[in-house]
């Protein structure tokens, strides 16, 4: 294990086209192993937005991807694409020429006519994809209904998972913007650390987490920020008040205020868990965040080349099942796409009354693969008792000899007071 967060955040690294052309490259050998004519990657409003793995830009759309020529790109609206006519857009490489503007079906069945595709067999990505919130896909039923309809003869196959395993290995450029997004994530841990504080209202630390963020040129995908105040809040999801209005939370003596932070940069996040308590610390908090750092420094320490995920996920699992501490949310996931997910509500059994709930039930690992250098994943254990509940943990890179640490705030549980 080595230690090797970035701490530039002003420089603003760029991808090139030579790694838009190592990544046609490796789509395409993907095509070919899977005998597929053309690749169509749908990114619309999902949370991986994966079109933009071929085209470095989000504009809500779809791109088709031949095995032989060109890509198209295609998006719902001209104001999407009228952003790259300005002055000061003259310059930038554009990865994709052909952008068509209409509705998503009617139009990739157009695209796939002219290229003699139309008796096909073509992978498609986005149809049952299974990403968090996205467990049916993200591709609507009238979108899908007009390419089926519009191309009778063609043979589709959805390759969401394939897709995802293929790009999680990040190339040297990728993963000079990985480290440079967990240095993000790094100053906006220290400002949340440096902020909680009795007195301080939740609206004002979601703001300056995000205002970190945006100034470092990145962005939130889905659900944006996940914030929990109180020592007794087990939720985990975005505050109330982002949609429901009113005031947010004051943080007072006692509580304990933890955040999901997940920066992405250039189309790559990262993610850091922080938790902070404030005095008098319960005990019990103390000892979940002991069970937590172990988890975390087991998967840190675990995660190396030739391993299974499987493993790695069962290593961290093994302070809360010794413990008898239940936990919420997966211990371990990749990044960029969040493809695989460690097992979700471990010990849910112990789960007091007051949680229980008919949709509660264990969710077992669906999916595994072979740990690689290159490949990135969030260390986020957690470890709960009754209705309390620590989570912690950082972003890793795989290297060649085992996991480097690409954040070290999050990955401990801080107390002030």
């Amino acid at each position: 294990m080595t230690k090797g967060h970035a701490t530039n955040t002003i420089e603003s690294p760029v991808l090139s086209l030579a790694e838009r052309d190592r990544r046609y490259a490796l789509l395409r050998r993907l095509m070919e192993t899977l005998d597929l004519k053309a690749l169509i990657v749908f990114g619309l409003r999902g949370k991986e937005r994966f079109e933009g793995y071929l085209s470095n830009e989000s504009i809500e759309g779809v791109v088709v991807l031949p095995l032989r020529g060109d890509p198209t790109y295609i998006t719902w609206t001209h104001h999407r694409i009228t952003r790259r006519f300005p002055e000061n857009m003259r310059g930038t490489d554009f990865w994709i020429d052909d952008v068509r503007v209409g509705p998503a079906g009617g139009t990739v069945a157009t695209v796939l006519k002219e290229r003699g595709l139309d008796t096909a067999r073509i992978g498609v990505v986005g149809l049952d994809s299974k990403a968090p919130g996205e467990m049916e896909g993200i591709i609507p039923f009238r979108t899908w209904m007009a390419v089926l309809d519009a191309l009778p003869d063609a043979t589709f196959t959805d390759v969401s998972l394939e897709f995802s395993k293929a790009i999680l290995v990040k190339s040297s450029e990728e993963q000079r913007l990985v480290r440079h997004c967990a240095a993000i994530g790094e100053t906006v841990s220290q400002v949340m650390l440096d902020m909680v504080r009795p007195g301080v209202r939740e609206r004002d630390i979601y703001a300056a987490i995000m205002e970190v963020i945006h100034k470092a040129g990145a962005t939130t995908p889905p659900p944006n920020l996940i914030i929990s105040v109180g020592a007794d809040d087990v939720g985990w999801a975005p505050p109330f008040w982002t949609y429901w209005g009113g005031e947010s939370r004051i943080v007072k003596e006692g509580d304990l205020v933890q955040a999901e932070i997940m920066p992405a940069y250039a189309g790559l996040e990262t993610q850091q868990q922080m938790s902070i308590a404030i005095e008098p610390v319960p005990t019990v908090l103390r000892e979940l965040a002991t069970i937590a750092r172990r988890s975390y420094e087991i998967g840190r320490d675990t995660a190396r080349p030739g391993i299974s995920f499987k493993e790695l996920d069962a290593a961290m699992a093994q302070p809360a099942q010794d413990s008898g501490a239940w936990t919420l949310t997966p211990l371990v996931h990749t990044l960029t796409p969040t493809a695989l997910v460690g097992r979700i509500g471990i010990n849910i059994d112990k789960v007091p009354p007051l949680l229980q709930h008919d949709g509660l039930r264990p969710v077992p690992l669906l999916n595994d693969i072979e740990l690689a250098p290159g490949q990135v994943f969030a260390l986020e254990p957690d470890a709960c008792r009754d209705n309390h509940r620590i989570n912690l943990g950082g972003t890793i890179l795989i290297g060649d000899d085992g996991a480097i640490e690409l954040n070290s705030i999050a990955t401990d549980f801080h107390t002030v007071g």
